[in-house]
């Protein structure tokens, strides 16, 4: 009798542990925000039944260990399928590996969140994104497949940096690689088409100086143990030269920056680094997702027509392109509220059941249950200033129209006060603007596809230009007020037929919607370095004032502008933090503090028909996508 008292009470006091614990796990949950990791994360782990350890250690093919956290449902009784993911940014406290581990944790897979070589709790000090990406990955991989509690089928997952290593993996088209969910990760582009992204730090041939100063001033160092970077005032560093001291100057030490902006983008040394490359086969199913605001979205569909058009190309049903509004990585928050504030637009309508779909993707590649999403189209996308999402089985869609939209001036079309015009045919008088482009006078930013800066007072995405159009060395072309709506979508580019004093300058190029008020908004914009004209791996400096052609990619874009709305193209040669500044002296410009001021001009007319590149899509031509 008097054991079965005991036996109840202490039944009753674990029934009264277990109740407290369960709502610990909860006021944990609800005040994440408020709380450490190392609560919470344990807490919440516990009210979902996840189990987790912390000290799991991958050896890779040359003996690194490789740190990683496993989490798996409790007492499950199955071999289960895994979600891996890998990151630069501590696997301990970033909720990119925590979060999302809980979120498939407790919809029974197994999550291994890794420190990729060189960082945090993973050996190695010669970190470089990504250097060993794809062998360390598939070292990973036949650990995985080898675990007991393992199926042998592996998702990956992760957006920016952990999208990328995606990329970087899926080289290997190793077999227990069933599915990937790569978000905002053109950065995984390598010398593929011709596009030399690395990181997503290179468009044109122009390093995206405010990203990639920021990012690697942050995670870059090749110590893993270096402490943090001092406060600093960033305006104040990105303006000093030479380019390649940049980072030494705010945090000393061995970093991967210096190899990023000192090395050739042809030169052979790249191929060390695992970034994707025509000689690449991608096979591996991939629900593949990015945002109009992020600089990579080109490299993006670079990447998903790599896999359609690859010697073994993946199957229509394998891979879904979906492509929302917001910049990096935002995808998610766009529909958190409704409508949406995205730089100076307002957006509404922009949500889609992630969560739900990235559970039915890996359901169907991993555990064979399901449709993988079959209904929804090959490539879904949000058409901006219409606030509808629209699909197509390709990109651009097969039913848009290709239209060509001319410059013209009397030679005046400098600043939003000059005489630019955008016209349908080009003039019969040919005619040339010029301007004067000086290195230590810069156009500065405003808005646009930048990100990862560590600067709250960058804004990105679409930002009124205005102030930046009353410039003198900003050449403007606007076109009559629009007497019907026009829906872009697919690749802007703008062919311009160009001289300059320099050897070698560069060319910004942005396309704007020009509002019945006067408000200038930016549509999308790319930049060239003049001596990549004929391709990276082909440089070539001008001939001082002599005309040559180049063609300014300015990124993909779904945009309508309606009725009574002009369009708009600015030309300059900077956009400053966004691009380093080009010094006009022809050299290496990562090593030079000196710049020579360029005056560069664009031809146009019947003789130099200087152009912008647009694809349309009518309203009878368009197709409403399935939110599913």
């Amino acid at each position: 009798m008097q054991m079965s008292s005991r036996w109840r009470l202490l039944v009753w006091l674990g029934a009264i542990g277990a109740t407290l614990m369960l709502v610990a796990a909860a006021l944990a949950w609800h005040n994440r925000d408020r709380l450490p990791e190392s609560v919470h994360v344990p807490l919440r782990a516990l009210w979902w039944g996840v189990q987790i350890d912390d000290d799991v250690r991958v050896e890779a093919a040359d003996g690194t260990g490789l740190a990683a956290t496993l989490f798996r449902p409790r007492n499950a009784d199955a071999a289960l399928p895994t979600i891996f993911v890998r990151m630069p940014y501590d696997r301990r406290a970033s909720a990119d590996g925590f979060g999302y581990a809980l979120f498939f944790a407790r919809h029974g897979y197994a999550v291994l969140v890794q420190d990729v070589r060189g960082t945090y709790g993973s050996q190695g000090n010669d970190f470089v994104p990504w250097r060993h990406a794809t062998s360390d990955g598939v070292a990973s991989l036949d650990w995985i497949a080898d675990q007991p509690w393992s199926n042998g089928k592996v998702g990956t997952f992760g957006c920016s940096a952990l999208g990328e290593l995606q990329f970087a993996l899926a080289r290997a088209n190793h077999p227990a690689h069933a599915a990937m969910i790569a978000s905002g990760a053109g950065g995984g582009i390598g010398s593929a088409g011709g596009r030399y992204g690395y990181f997503g730090l290179f468009e044109g041939g122009v390093f995206q100086l405010a990203s990639g100063f920021g990012w690697f001033v942050e995670h870059g160092s090749k110590d893993r143990n270096a402490p943090p970077p001092p406060s600093f005032d960033r305006a104040s560093a990105l303006r000093a030269l030479p380019l390649q001291d940049l980072l030494m100057r705010v945090r000393p030490g061995a970093n991967a920056f210096d190899d990023f902006v000192s090395v050739p983008l042809a030169d052979p040394r790249w191929n060390d680094l695992d970034y994707v490359s025509d000689s690449d086969r991608l096979t591996t199913p991939a629900l593949i997702i990015n945002t109009w605001g992020d600089q990579t979205v080109a490299d993006t569909i670079a990447l998903a027509h790599l896999a359609e058009t690859s010697p073994a190309p993946v199957a229509p049903r394998q891979q879904r392109v979906i492509i929302a509004p917001g910049d990096h990585c935002h995808h998610e928050q766009m529909g958190d509220a409704n409508p949406m504030p995205w730089g100076d637009l307002s957006v509404s309508n922009a949500g889609r059941p992630y969560s739900d779909w990235y559970l039915r993707w890996f359901d169907y590649w991993l555990r064979d249950r399901g449709d993988g999403l079959s209904a929804l189209p090959v490539y879904q996308f949000f058409v901006v200033g219409e606030n509808r999402w629209l699909g197509s089985e390709a990109w651009p869609p097969s039913a848009a129209r290709r239209q060509r939209w001319y410059l013209s001036s009397s030679g005046h079309a400098n600043g939003s006060d000059g005489d630019g015009a955008l016209q349908r045919q080009p003039a019969p008088a040919t005619s040339v603007d010029s301007y004067r482009y000086d290195p230590d006078n810069p156009v500065p930013t405003r808005g646009g596809p930048v990100c990862c800066t560590g600067d709250d007072r960058t804004r990105s995405g679409p930002v009124d230009q205005r102030e930046i159009e009353r410039r003198e060395d900003v050449l403007v072309y606007t076109s009559d007020v629009l007497s019907a709506p026009l829906r872009i979508a697919g690749p802007v580019r703008a062919h311009l037929v160009i001289s300059s004093s320099a050897r070698d300058t560069d060319f910004v190029a942005r396309l704007v919607d020009v509002w019945p008020d006067g408000r200038a908004i930016n549509i999308q914009e790319g930049a060239l370095r003049a001596r990549y004209r004929n391709g990276i791996a082909n440089p070539q400096l001008l001939t001082p004032d002599a005309t040559t052609t180049l063609v300014v990619e300015m990124r993909d874009i779904a945009y309508r502008l309606p009725e009574g709305h002009r369009l708009r193209l600015d030309i300059t040669s900077s956009s400053f933090p966004r691009l380093e500044r080009n010094l006009n002296t022809g050299g290496n410009n990562f090593d030079e503090s000196e710049g020579v001021i360029a005056i560069n001009r664009v031809h146009h007319g019947a003789e130099h028909p200087s152009h912008v590149e647009l694809f349309l899509l009518d309203d009878a031509a368009s197709d409403d996508a399935p939110a599913l």
